[in-house]
């Protein structure tokens, strides 16, 4: 029996699924068993989120280093050994929850570089110039912000 399912947009979403708040912008949901949910492609929200804290103005919070490491699929040891330090920090920066992180800015940026490195397909030029916003931008971040994700992009 194919049954015809009910859909709407909505225009702003706080999505609490990542383990963080996301606001998602334009976003289709469906009802599903009576709730509305979002009706996108979780993969693709997950890598344009993880460009979205690659270049977010702020510190990235314990909660996002979390969903950062779990995106790239490493143990804390394996995440640890990546950026050069020991996994009792990476524990410790992940317990900070949303709260911002006490990360070397170093070590942080390195991740973030990272982040566009390997989910993006920036030109060297690009990636330069992403590495040059980041160094500008060290010195002048707000302490928390709001993420916010187009779905009609």
């Amino acid at each position: 029996m194919n049954k015809v399912l009910d859909r709407k947009r909505q225009e702003m979403l706080v999505y609490e699924g990542f383990g963080f708040p996301v606001v998602l912008v334009h976003v289709p949901m469906v009802r599903v068993r009576g709730a509305w949910t979002p009706d996108v492609d979780y993969n693709k929200l997950t890598n344009r989120l993880l460009k979205a804290l690659a270049r977010k103005p702020a510190r990235l919070t314990g909660n996002e280093v979390r969903f950062i490491r779990h995106s790239v699929s490493m143990t804390l040891e394996q995440f640890a050994r990546r950026f050069g330090v020991t996994h009792p920090a990476v524990i410790k920066w992940e317990r900070a929850g949303n709260r911002p992180t006490v990360m070397a800015w170093a070590v942080e940026k390195d991740i973030r570089l990272e982040i566009l490195r390997s989910r993006s397909d920036l030109e060297p030029k690009e990636f330069m110039s992403a590495y040059a916003d980041l160094r500008d931008e060290a010195a002048a971040r707000p302490e928390r912000i709001r993420l916010e994700v187009s779905q009609t992009a």
